[in-house]
């Protein structure tokens, strides 16, 4: 089989680019001859920005937005697809339509895409193998209109679609598209290496029916989905609208106190276009829309121009990464369970071949969030394929100096700001995670030399002190107080780094010795600076202590311990940290014995605590805790992670949950919990379920096959397990 795409071209409209234009979805056909009956038949494609493709009449797959993000100079992922059953003998057409996507995204935003180096109008690249023989490419005798429904289209704006211009049978063999002219070759094709895209689609998950609506009196309706979601909006509508009229359609997390769409003032970010608006020109007859070319973070749509509409008229998609669900919980109290099912809820939001900061503003891949996070995806969620194309694109972000952005695929943005370690150590954090969770040494050998290049460009941003203090800190705490310096915490970080560089040289069969020799610096240096003759850490703060704890660097945990104990204390046991001491938070009061102060702050009321979010109406986990910005972020989810391992009490101890501590905590808040994780590589499922009764606690562990599970010094046999233990 030949290589993917040798001797064949993008293809693309004709016409010179403009830059300051954008020139809706072109589309394009091809009618074909297959002249023997067809027993086998697939297609690779790729594009740029988005395309769907259709097989005489039929869509080739589900899949939304593809071809997946990245830096297009560097990876181009395409997509294979099996069509046997699509491809006949004889007459065949093909039909695609491209839309703009990340590749062409024409106006100002707070992040530079305007100035991609790699922009261009939309393309597409194409090849088709019957029985073995590639019979169909992408080249200039495809037909091409850029007279197209989708008549503007940005992921980050929205999509116009003007119904009138839409004929249903386009993709058909008997569309008359002699009026068409053809499709050009793409004379400035991208230089990127083209990659096989094996993780999951984005796919459309379910559909949520409007729940309220309101008539506002002014021609607009606001409807509630009752959901914070990724997606778009599903329209359905009836002969009553007239063609050519406009529907003007709003998405927002949020409604204000005077029942009005409350932006929070994202939409800044956006100076000269829409922000978060589709907009549909009826045609005078039933129809059924949704945007292909855009999607939106949301719970409300507000749509001007519709004429006696009622709840069905309205619904919202839920779309996303199609991964599964690989943990459940659920225990006696009801906020813990809305709470982890808001985080499931956000997680999902924000899975877009990336880990995305929102939906709603950005759908950016920011990696201090995801530094924060990869645990808890990992946890919960099948996502190993998933980071393992996110950790191609941390790879190819890298400057040849080390240097990482704090957005990853980056336009060119994010080099000055955002970055640092909290955010460029996702590169350590995704092979890291992906080795504990699957056991797959592979992404930590292969990254090593990426580990090399970093920690050596961190040497030169040392000051006169020795301190690396750029980038983000304890980011996004209470009140907007960050809470411990960047020195501090890329002190740390460094650490982190030195330790996962020495086990991928391990792995690697390296020599070990300097990585060795590095750790020991690092950990002598922290020390030095940080850690008091008493044992305890010089800055007096949550972020400081936990983090020393999290990474093993003291020489006694007792003072540390008890000084994280009186910090958590002082607080009335809610936490006094950013993004950066939560994620340590937990975990370390758990490591001191200390699990009932982390459910003490996990469960807090008042400000600031994830009760005052549910309290407030969370569906989905929000970004600040004054509760204002984006109200779909995964940032603060580690908290899942640490109820898994503590309220269900399935903590793994060794790589692929091959060996794995079974450490439930009973609190008093709870009388009973349950819970399970489905082991990567289809090994089974681990389960703990337990309840408090009059006599004792009843404790159920469920061990598949080839795991060893340990619960109280007793090795548990495979199957199921029980105890009766004294309340």
């Amino acid at each position: 089989m030949s290589a993917p795409f040798s001797l064949v071209n993008f293809i693309k409209a004709p016409g010179k680019f403009n830059p300051a234009v954008d020139g809706g979805a072109p589309m394009f056909r091809r009618v074909f001859s297959v002249g023997e009956p067809v027993s086998s038949a697939f297609v690779r494609v790729c594009g740029l920005g988005y395309a769907y493709y259709y097989l005489n009449g039929n869509p080739v797959s589900g899949d939304l937005f593809t071809a997946p993000v990245s830096d297009y100079r560097k990876t181009l992922w395409y997509n294979t697809y099996d069509v046997t059953d699509l491809v006949t003998e004889g007459e065949n057409v093909f039909a695609v339509i491209c839309g703009n996507g990340w590749y062409n995204e024409y106006f100002r935003t707070s992040w530079d895409h305007n100035i991609a180096p790699w922009r261009d109008s939309p393309k597409f690249i194409l090849e088709l193998f019957v029985n073995g023989k590639r019979i169909l490419s992408s080249d200039m005798t495809w037909k091409c209109t850029a007279d197209s429904p989708v008549i503007y289209n940005q992921l980050r704006s929205g999509e116009h679609f003007d119904a009138r211009k839409y004929d249903s049978s386009w993709t058909g063999i008997s569309y008359d598209d002699s009026a068409w002219g053809y499709a050009v070759s793409d004379t400035t094709p991208p230089t990127g290496v083209f990659r096989l895209c094996e993780c999951e689609p984005i796919r459309a998950d379910r559909i949520f029916p409007a729940q309220q609506m309101w008539d506002k009196g002014d021609g607009r309706y606001i409807f509630d989905m009752g959901q914070n979601l990724s997606g778009f909006v599903l329209l359905r509508l009836d002969e009553r609208q007239d063609a050519g009229d406009e529907l003007v359609i709003r998405y927002a997390e949020k409604l204000d106190e005077s029942g009005e769409m409350n932006y929070f003032n994202m939409g800044h970010h956006y100076p000269d276009t829409d922000f978060a608006i589709d907009r549909f020109i009826c045609d005078g007859k039933p129809f059924v829309w949704s945007p292909r070319f855009a999607y939106h973070g949301f719970r409300y749509i507000e749509v001007t121009g519709l004429k006696s509409p009622d709840l069905s008229t309205v619904s919202g998609v839920f779309v996303h990464q199609a991964v599964e669900v690989r943990s459940a919980f659920e225990c006696s109290d009801a906020f813990l369970n809305g709470a982890f099912r808001a985080g499931q809820m956000a997680t999902w939001s924000n899975l877009f071949y990336m880990p995305t900061d929102c939906p709603t503003r950005e759908k950016l891949g920011w990696c201090n969030d995801a530094q924060a996070s990869c645990e808890q995806m990992l946890t919960d969620f099948e996502t190993e394929r998933l980071f393992a194309k996110w950790l191609q694109d941390l790879r190819d972000a890298q400057l040849p100096d080390g240097q990482m952005p704090g957005i990853v695929p980056s336009s060119g943005w994010g080099y000055g700001w955002g970055n640092g370690p909290v955010s460029d150590g996702v590169l350590f954090e995704v092979p890291y995670r992906l080795y504990l969770h699957t056991g797959d040494k592979q992404p930590l050998v292969d990254t090593l030399p990426y580990f090399d290049r970093y920690m050596a460009y961190l040497v030169t941003r040392e000051d006169e002190n020795g301190d690396v203090t750029f980038g983000l800190d304890d980011w996004a705490a209470p009140n907007g107080n960050d809470k411990v310096c960047a020195a501090f915490i890329n002190s740390v970080y460094r650490v982190k780094f030195a330790r996962i560089a020495l086990l991928a040289a391990g792995f690697a069969g390296a020599d070990t010795a300097p990585y060795e020799s590095l750790l020991a610096e690092r950990i002598a240096i922290h020390k030095k600076k940080y850690l008091s003759p008493d044992g305890t850490s010089v800055i007096d703060k949550q972020t400081a202590a936990a983090m020393m704890i999290y990474h093993d660097i003291y020489d006694e945990l007792e003072p540390l311990a008890k000084q994280l104990a009186r910090l958590v204390e002082e607080k009335d046991f809610h936490h006094d940290c950013g993004m950066v001491g939560l994620r340590h938070l937990y975990m370390a009061l758990n490591k001191c014995g200390l699990q009932e102060y982390a459910y003490k702050i996990v469960t807090a009321s008042g400000f600031p605590s994830y009760r005052n979010w549910y309290e407030d109406g969370m569906t989905t986990l929000y970004e600040m805790w004054h509760m204002r910005d984006s109200h779909n972020h995964h940032m603060y989810s580690d908290f899942m992670s640490w109820m898994m391992k503590t309220v269900i009490g399935i903590r793994p101890t060794a790589p692929a949950y091959a060996e794995v501590s079974i450490e439930p905590c009973f609190f008093d808040g709870l009388s009973y919990a349950k819970g399970s994780i489905a082991l990567p590589g289809g090994r089974g499922t681990i389960s703990v379920d337990w309840k408090k009764e009059a006599d004792g606690v009843y404790l159920t562990v469920a061990v598949p096959f080839g795991i060893t599970a340990v619960f109280r010094g007793e090795t548990l046999g495979a199957g199921v397990n029980t105890f009766v233990l004294q309340s």
